[in-house]
């Protein structure tokens, strides 16, 4: 599997991903009991989020730039709008004693799943339109030829490496450092 067909694949699974998190909370709003760790709040901690950053960020310095932030300023709003959601289900959770031995729910008023739905609308017309923007990016990833598409790969991993070494003699030379400052230092 080359470089590209692995970029495309792990973009799939971002994507599949981001389908299964808005279907969670499709669930979370119908009603249906959806354990709080399934439907991540933070944009960084969901599989999209890291893919996101990880991955589809190394193909910002190209053509793909304007996409990647129109995408993630989309996926900051589906965050904020879930934020929104998450406590009306998830704010009296801790049960009581009693409560928990009984089986007691979460009660949820009217006017508050009526304000869930509109903000799941929201998330399903945003979703919908990262849903496009990630079409146009996977289009431009497949446009693109091998030997853009690993310089690109090859500049991301070259940029870490040299970050890395940079690292290491910077703190080996540290206390070297402090001792020759100005013109009379080192030449």
């Amino acid at each position: 599997m080359t470089n590209k067909e692995k970029s495309i694949y792990n973009f799939h699974q971002a994507r599949t991903s981001h389908i299964r998190w808005v279907n969670a909370i499709k669930l979370l709003v119908s009603g249906i009991e959806v354990p709080e760790h399934t439907i991540h709040l933070s944009p960084t901690d969901s599989l999209f989020g890291q893919w996101f950053y990880d991955e589809a960020m190394l193909f910002s310095q190209g053509v793909s730039r304007m996409v990647l932030e129109e995408i993630e300023i989309l996926m900051l709003s589906l965050h904020d709008k879930y934020t929104k959601i998450y406590p009306i289900y998830y704010k009296n959770k801790k049960k009581s004693l009693l409560g928990g031995l009984i089986g007691a729910k979460n009660k949820v008023n009217e006017h508050e799943i009526e304000l869930s739905h509109r903000y799941y609308e929201e998330i399903i017309h945003l979703s919908d339109k990262l849903k496009h923007k990630l079409r146009i990016l996977e289009s431009q990833i497949m446009s693109m030829g091998d030997d853009k598409f690993n310089l690109i790969a090859g500049f991301s991993k070259a940029a870490v490496s040299v970050n890395t070494e940079l690292l290491t003699s910077e703190s080996d030379n540290k206390e070297d450092d402090a001792y020759f400052y100005g013109t009379r230092g080192r030449g």
